[in-house]
């Protein structure tokens, strides 16, 4: 199952538009179409609950119970991505303890995914110890000192729980809610923080209104997910929004290259596109064209990203003899025969090099530029 929810969704108030079936959690690039689709139907509103659930198929059958309802379809992509990052027992906890407490909104089914973890649910009493140890870390929010755990009597604990009587048999397993409540951090609006994925940057979004409560936008984004998650914040205008970078990945030549607090969300946003599919090697390359080309902003960072081709680079060549030994070893540009070494005069040869590509040495290694383009309407060398 390459999917955590299908859900067929469709208007009540138009049924006979038809109806959409979309698999959860959408994959960004599928993202702006599910939604083209789903407007199609006159239904995908950004914040309201618009869209009929007329079928659901799932790993958790208890999501069957939404069923005849009416979500936001965010809130379905949020809580699949929720589930499909849950660990061994956690889905049984869910579903359990979901049963228990008779959920069937999807509210209290988002708001499930972080209290489930603090009950205990037994689905197979044949290792009484492991089932006395799992209970304890529940009891402790899920993390132990590693020598307490191994002192832990976990058939005593195991027996003990078993013999109070507190357990409720639900289809997933006997429940011990253990005390816990079931948290309101989703407030029909705001999502709580959670990346699914590692963003290169997650933004903490607000309106600037007294509303205290904040949207989080990871990037990269598509258009209508950035879109979106402004309206949740209650951002009608991206120029109008205030926000602060909660966490990121960009590396430290970029993010030092240019100032976030003077950048729109959009570049940013595009920089972050550019970004991402490069590998290791290839942004261990753009850091070092960075520290050559000296850009000022996203967008020529951007630039810089999508014309990474037009570089050449050798990575921690510091010097005119690293470089001419790269080039004559390395670079498969020549053959290289080792019983000739003492005859190659690395220095030499290496000076000759930088002198026709003019390259630069910097704290990376050796970068040389061998294109065209423009940077904010100046060359980064001037053209011959």
């Amino acid at each position: 199952m390459s999917y955590v929810i299908k859900a067929a969704l469709a208007s009540k108030e138009h049924p006979g538009y038809g109806m959409v079936t979309v698999s959860f959690p959408i994959p960004r690039d599928e993202y702006d179409h599910t939604i083209e689709l789903l407007e199609g139907l006159g239904v995908g509103d950004p914040l309201g609950q618009d869209c009929q659930v007329t079928g659901l198929d799932s790993s958790y059958p208890v999501l069957k119970r939404l069923e005849g309802q009416q979500v936001n379809m965010d809130e379905l992509d949020y809580l699949a991505k929720r589930l499909d990052s849950f660990c061994n027992g956690e889905d049984a906890k869910f579903q359990a303890m979901a049963y228990k407490l008779d959920i069937s909104d999807i509210k209290d089914f988002i708001n499930m995914t972080s209290s489930c973890q603090l009950a205990t649910v037994i689905t197979d009493f044949s290792d009484l110890e492991q089932i006395g140890k799992n209970h304890a870390l529940a009891l402790n929010g899920g993390a132990m000192v590693l020598a307490e755990y191994d002192k832990l009597d976990g058939q005593a604990i195991a027996l003990d729980l078993i013999g109070s009587g507190k357990g409720e048999i639900t289809p997933y397993g006997v429940a011990f809610d253990n005390g816990m409540k079931l948290e309101q951090v989703y407030d029909g609006r705001h999502f709580p923080l959670y990346l699914y994925e590692s963003p290169l940057l997650n933004l903490e979004v607000r309106s600037g209104q007294p509303d205290p409560l904040a949207s989080f936008l990871p990037l990269p984004a598509s258009d209508k997910q950035v879109e979106r998650a402004l309206l949740r914040a209650g951002v009608t205008d991206v120029d109008s929004a205030v926000w602060d970078v909660e966490s990121g990945e960009l590396s430290e030549q970029v993010a030092l290259a240019i100032k976030l607090e003077n950048e729109d969300i959009n570049s940013l946003n595009q920089l972050c596109r550019a970004i991402e599919p490069l590998d290791t090697v290839q942004r261990e390359k753009l850091d070092a064209v960075v520290l050559m080309a000296k850009p000022t902003s996203a967008g020529e960072i951007r630039q810089l990203a999508e014309n990474l081709d037009q570089f050449d680079f050798a990575p921690d060549v510091q010097s005119l003899e690293d470089y001419g030994r790269f080039m004559i070893q390395e670079s498969g540009h020549f053959e290289y025969d080792e019983n000739l070494e003492q005859f190659y005069d690395y220095h030499h040869f290496g000076e000759i090099r930088s002198r026709e590509d003019g390259g630069e040495f910097t704290d990376l290694g050796y970068v040389s530029y061998h294109g065209s383009f423009l940077i904010a309407a100046r060359y980064i060398r001037p053209p011959p």
